[in-house]
């Protein structure tokens, strides 16, 4: 990545690359609903993409994905894909994403373009930076 393409994605340069990790733990129901321990191992990856003209609003980001497999078995047991986004002019960024389970979301927040952190919100069934989910 050059240094023009790095700064077309103010505080979202930092994550381009793919990034693993194997110490996560994920705590939910299990098959019999009652709560379960399951370490896992990750896979995140990030490319450049951009420019997005979206009429007077230009975009630079990332196209990602994300790739969770159990360290017991070697199974995986979530995915998504998706964009994170920044729009300079605004100083907003974006996460939008589909999880294969029936679910989308847009998160954003406020951040400058050299933040080093910034936190993102979405709020289920809000029109702007919403989740929205299957019936089930």
């Amino acid at each position: 990545m050059n240094d023009e393409e790095r700064k077309n994605l103010g505080p979202l340069a930092a994550l381009v690359g793919v990034w693993e990790g194997d110490r996560g733990m994920d705590v939910a129901p299990g098959a019999d609903r009652e709560p379960a321990d399951t370490p896992f191992s990750e896979r995140m990856s990030f490319e450049l993409l951009g420019p997005v003209d979206n009429h007077e609003q230009v975009l630079w980001g990332l196209r990602y994905r994300t790739e969770v497999t159990r360290l017991s078995d070697g199974m995986g047991f979530h995915e998504d894909m998706g964009y994170w986004l920044w729009d300079a002019e605004r100083e907003q960024v974006m996460r939008a994403f589909v999880v294969p389970r029936g679910v989308s979301v847009l998160a954003g927040g406020d951040a400058k373009a050299d933040s080093r952190s910034f936190s993102i919100e979405a709020v289920r069934g809000a029109p702007v930076y919403g989740v929205s989910a299957n019936a089930f």
